[in-house]
């Protein structure tokens, strides 16, 4: 249902024309420039009560079987109707036979259930803005949540990478270590800058790499 400064009020205007519901639009603008400051705040929007300005449909009343509505479940009944029977005014009604007004204490609790659909259907509007907003907060984190899987298994595979990179790393490194500190004892290759901790690593890397040079240079 939609408010008016912040005030609740159907878009839908009543028997009586347009111009009631801005004249009920005014009053409750009215009625809010009196109200308390503390009466706005808070987490849930103001609400007040719009006054009753409608004429009961007794037409529409009297052809709703109300015993057949409460077994089918028809709540599209209920929505027809829901307007006229919460906003109608009952206070100047009179019977057509005796032209008595409405039993007090029947009217107050007629007043008492129109209040409390009302505040119901204030109550509607809000949850359901609320859910919406909700709804727009879950979609935006799990689209957050995604980015942040992309993100992590991306950096997942960098670590990896880097991880096999300092391993190779440390590797050569400690090797230049034994080197350094063997100093003079290392083996130098004649055919290239490689140098090994012993005789028997030099050798085999000959064989395996300069084969040809290592023959010609034996038969000099």
């Amino acid at each position: 249902m939609p408010f008016q400064k912040h005030v609740y009020y159907p878009l839908t205007s009543g028997p009586e024309g347009p111009d009631v519901a801005v004249a009920a639009a005014a009053a409750g603008a009215a009625s809010m420039a009196c109200a308390p400051p503390s009466a706005a705040s808070g987490p849930l929007p103001f609400f007040q009560f719009r006054p009753r300005l409608e004429s009961v449909d007794w037409r529409r009343l009297s052809a709703i079987d109300v015993d057949k509505v409460a077994g089918a479940v028809d709540v599209l009944t209920l929505q027809e109707n829901i307007m006229n029977i919460t906003f109608c005014k009952l206070e100047d009604e009179k019977c057509p036979h005796c032209q008595s007004g409405v039993d007090p204490v029947l009217l107050k609790l007629i007043r008492l259930a129109q209040f409390t659909i009302e505040y119901l259907l204030h109550s509607q509007e809000f949850l359901t803005s609320q859910l919406h907003t909700l709804e727009e907060r879950l979609r935006l984190s799990h689209c957050d949540s995604e980015q942040s899987k992309k993100l992590l298994t991306k950096q997942a595979g960098e670590i990896k990478t880097l991880k096999e990179e300092c391993k190779r790393r440390k590797k050569m490194i400690s090797t230049q270590q034994l080197m350094i500190e063997a100093k003079a004892n290392y083996y130098q290759c004649h055919f290239c800058d490689k140098a090994f901790m012993n005789q028997a690593f030099l050798q085999s890397h000959i064989q395996r790499r300069h084969t040809e040079e290592n023959s010609g240079f034996g038969h000099l």
